[in-house]
């Protein structure tokens, strides 16, 4: 008997093909390959069974019939994506249409055989099925992922890498360049993607609140029976005690434990001391760096699309796109709290904003200072045009969130406290479904 069975593989490019096909005849599997569209369609139909199949999207116009095809005709088999170089969003929506596993291009002779051997191993199926049942996949949809300048395609070929292995991780970047959104893709794309997701601020917390949130007899968030990955935000504030728990709990699970245990990523803004624990060291064996947003300027424009659609959808707005002017002037701007920053100056704008287009004018009446400000059109920035958005903004966060404060101040970007202050400036309160103004 093979050592990994009948394979199925399909590609439109001879050299993917050839090298996939090689690589894993040469493992010891049963190769069954096709290469053009009425050939692929044909194999599904009379094939009697295979163990694994392995489906190449990257020269394909319409691919995600072709995984669709493959789970409808043999549901329940390891189904692996090769996908083009550093496209997460290809990825991730193979992923949603069934792929258990994908491989980026350029794909290298060792990553077939080591891909159909984890997925022979691990049965994600009946977990997808679940999945699927309960809307998980559609619910916990990230939105695109936006990479076109040079820096952020090296970023995201390198975190494609890193999502499908079992390591620890460190993700480094400056305020608001979206370190949680990309710790959140890289385990959706990870074999975990079925476990629990944790996230806990290290920041302006006793290691005794630390100790806990994460090993509370009760409601502790780390517990032996879960694959779960742990995201540690600002994990450079986390006291030494709490460094060397956490390392001696990862090493006793890894003992006593027959699956993989607990994975750590961490989130930073500061660099690491690492002399004080083993711990670091663990969670910095894989690093990313997130590139700010001066960096990764070609990414401004469809950056502000997606922010724009998404505001849209969380406001009830009617659709806002952006002039020709007004984006310019974004291009000309320093943004300290980079994609936070871009997010928060939008939202103001396009609840300012009366037409389907956001002028250049409303960037400046939402707070935006820019060099070339002072070269656009002479507008006077009011306070009371702004108070008004920002109380458009409060009330509606309130209203998304049935008045949970703490909810609405997160989506808001801003404390507890300054919620409360500006609710009582403005006179809101929640009552009956509904925000009432006492002004």
């Amino acid at each position: 008997m093979s050592e990994l069975g009948r394979i199925f593989i399909f590609s439109t490019d001879e050299r993917t093909l050839t090298l996939v096909s090689t690589s894993l005849t040469s493992a010891g599997g049963r190769v069954i390959r096709c290469s053009r569209d009425a050939e692929f369609r044909y194999s599904l139909q009379n094939i009697a069974s295979f163990d694994a199949a392995i489906i190449d999207m990257s020269t394909n116009p319409a691919p995600f019939h072709l995984l669709r095809d493959v789970v409808a005709y043999y549901p329940g088999k390891p189904l692996i994506a090769i996908v083009p170089s550093a496209d997460l969003n290809a990825a991730m929506h193979a992923i949603r249409y069934g792929a258990t596993d994908y491989l980026l291009q350029p794909v290298l002779a060792e990553d077939a055989p080591e891909a159909v051997t984890r997925a022979l191993t691990s049965d994600l199926f009946p977990q997808f099925r679940i999945a699927q049942h309960l809307g998980w996949l559609r619910e916990r949809d990230l939105g695109a992922v936006v990479g076109s300048s040079e820096e952020m395609r090296k970023t995201l070929q390198l975190m494609g890498e890193i999502a499908r292995r079992e390591t620890h991780l460190l993700i480094s970047g400056e305020r608001g360049t979206g370190k949680t959104y990309f710790a959140r893709l890289l385990h959706f794309l990870s074999p975990r993607r079925y476990q629990p997701l944790f996230r806990i601020s290290c920041a302006n917390k006793t290691s005794g609140d630390l100790l806990l949130e994460l090993f509370g007899s009760h409601d502790g968030l780390l517990h032996p029976a879960y694959d779960a990955t742990l995201l540690l935000d600002e994990c450079h504030c986390l006291p030494v005690s709490v460094q060397n728990r956490l390392g001696n709990y990862i090493e006793e699970q890894s003992q006593t434990v027959p699956t993989s245990g607990i994975r750590l990523i961490g989130m930073t803004t500061e660099p690491l001391a690492r002399a004080k624990s083993g711990l670091f060291t663990k969670i910095a064996s894989s690093q990313i760096a997130i590139p700010n947003l001066a960096h990764r300027i070609a990414d401004l424009e469809p950056l502000c699309q997606i922010l724009l659609q998404q505001i849209r959808e969380d406001l009830l707005l009617p659709e806002k796109t952006l002039h020709a002017e007004a984006l310019r002037l974004l291009r000309s701007t320093e943004f300290a709290g980079n994609i936070r920053e871009l997010y928060l100056i939008l939202q103001r704008a396009a609840v300012l904003s009366r037409g389907d287009q956001i002028e250049p004018q409303v960037l400046q009446m939402a707070g935006l200072t820019s060099a070339a400000a002072a070269l656009s059109v002479q507008i006077g920035i009011h306070s009371l045009q702004l108070d008004e958005a920002e109380e458009v903004l409060i009330g509606k966060a309130l209203n998304q969130n049935s008045g949970n404060v703490s909810r609405s101040a997160q989506s808001l970007g801003i404390s507890r406290g300054t919620l409360y202050n500006k609710m009582r400036k403005y006179g809101l309160t929640y009552h009956n479904g509904s925000v009432w103004t006492g002004n």
